[in-house]
């Protein structure tokens, strides 16, 4: 074996809106590299000693003590530690309701996943004791998480020492038009966008209107009639099927919605979009 490990795994508690539910230690040897493969929850490596690289969507990373790497669900990845200084990590792998705004407050998502931590004597010990509770297991895990989220809300400070407010304005925006841009096909709300990003609902309808012009669900709106726009060109689609593929689970309220955004209902607009490519 290329490597020593020490990992526990947890018991989510259902009323748990975030828990650890697995952490360990692993003191790598020289080159020990893990295959490509996917992780079902996020998971955050401390490193504490030595050095690696970590590679995600084609991105190698070289990180040494004092950084970190989170694995984002579904992603594909691997990590190698390095031939002369292999590297030593404490990992946490983490899943609830709350765990994409924990990774958003920490200023991380799937094209940030690299940070910096400092090694110091209040990290590491925080680091080391929720590796010990894992390994005791005495109390069902919210010790883990406890001391996880400690480590976390280091993270969280200094990002926000960072970002300017005008950076985590625009960052909150962004985050919320990604969610809309991959979920806008099914029955979300403004609240959800706004759970998603991990705002209250009355300032994210602010930071969009400063931002875009407009409130969070008119820009869904605005997107779902776009989508709709396109798929117009394709005859084969009838207007219900139309409709309900962008979100308009009731077809009065998408040829409403559709009439006034374009001055016309669907079915005239494809009429026209037929003449004017005869």
């Amino acid at each position: 074996m290329s490597y020593d490990t020490d990992r526990y795994g947890l018991k989510k508690n259902p009323s748990q809106s975030l828990a650890v539910v697995e952490c360990g230690i692993q003191i790598c040897h020289s080159g020990h590299a893990t295959p490509l493969m996917t992780y079902s929850k996020y998971s955050v490596h401390f490193i504490l000693e030595g050095k690696g690289k970590y590679t995600v969507e084609g991105k190698t990373y070289e990180l040494c003590a004092g950084q970190g790497f989170m694995i984002t669900p579904n992603v594909p990845i691997s990590y190698v530690a390095d031939e002369r200084e292999p590297w030593k990590y404490v990992y946490a792998s983490f899943c609830g309701a709350d765990d994409d705004a924990l990774v958003h407050n920490a200023g991380l998502d799937e094209d940030n996943v690299i940070f910096d931590f400092p090694l110091d004597d209040a990290m590491i010990s925080d680091i080391y004791a929720m590796h010990a509770a894992g390994k005791q297991n005495q109390a069902k895990g919210y010790d883990v998480t406890g001391y996880f989220l400690l480590c976390m809300s280091r993270l969280v400070k200094a990002n926000h020492t960072t970002l300017s407010k005008k950076d985590m304005a625009d960052s909150y925006v962004r985050k919320a038009i990604l969610y809309i841009e991959d979920h806008y096909p099914f029955d979300i709300s403004v609240a959800d966008i706004a759970f998603h990003v991990g705002l209250d609902r009355t300032y994210l309808y602010r930071l969009f209107i400063q931002k875009e012009g407009c409130s969070p669900s008119k820009y869904l709106q605005n997107h779902r009639l776009g989508r709709a726009v396109e798929m117009l060109e394709n005859e084969e689609l009838s207007i219900f099927d139309i409709g309900m593929s962008v979100g308009f689970h009731d077809v009065s309220h998408f040829y409403k919605a559709f009439t006034a955004k374009y001055g016309m209902p669907p079915k005239k607009y494809r009429e026209r979009l037929n003449k004017t490519e005869k």
